[in-house]
């Protein structure tokens, strides 16, 4: 069967890190998503995202898309299609509304859903400078709407979402392959 794995919570939680880990100790694919918002450095088009100008944005079909700190995010139908066609276990990374849209949409058995945490959330300002956000954009980022609703579990995840605490690396990956067997992605 093929599975997705939906990885959400707030920004600078780890969400990203835990994907990139997947895809190297598991062989996860993941799901292009689309972006407005401008690259990263080392970002390439079509490998971490699909880039868009607004304009181009609204030209695809989503399965679901938000705007998050005056950027636009979304992921097509197409694009979890195309990576189910040559992997069977998928990793996506979305916003706690996308995490949402994805279960109203699909089966649940084809979709684990995990919210990333941390105990401190005075770290997160220094995981984004970290990865080279300056700091006037990553104080905005954490003071924005969309992250405090992301920092905060959203009561309807609670009833579905696994909750993964990310502190300590080394716990956290014990914890993921305990959850990638529980959840059958591993056999």
């Amino acid at each position: 069967m093929k599975k997705l794995l939906v990885l959400c919570g707030g920004p600078g939680t780890g969400k990203t890190t835990i994907q990139h880990y997947l895809e190297e100790k598991y062989g996860f694919s993941r799901v292009l998503t689309h972006t407005t918002r401008p690259r990263r450095k080392g970002e390439t088009d079509g490998k971490d995202y699909y880039f868009e100008t607004k304009t181009s944005f609204f030209r695809n079909r989503y399965f679901e898309y938000m705007e998050y700190d005056g950027n636009f995010y979304g992921s097509s139908a197409e694009s979890l299609a195309r990576t189910w066609q040559h992997h069977d276990n998928a990793v996506i990374v979305l916003d706690t509304k996308g995490a949402l849209a994805y279960k109203q949409k699909l089966r649940t058995k084809q979709v684990s859903f995990w919210y990333i945490a941390v105990a401190d959330q005075n770290i997160l300002g220094q995981r984004l400078l970290k990865r080279g956000e300056a700091k006037e954009r990553a104080a905005r980022r954490l003071q924005s709407k969309e992250a405090i609703r992301d920092m905060q579990m959203p009561q309807q995840l609670r009833t579905f979402c696994e909750v993964l605490l990310n502190d300590d690396w080394g716990k956290t990956t014990a914890e993921i392959e305990l959850f990638l067997r529980r959840d059958g992605f591993l056999k």
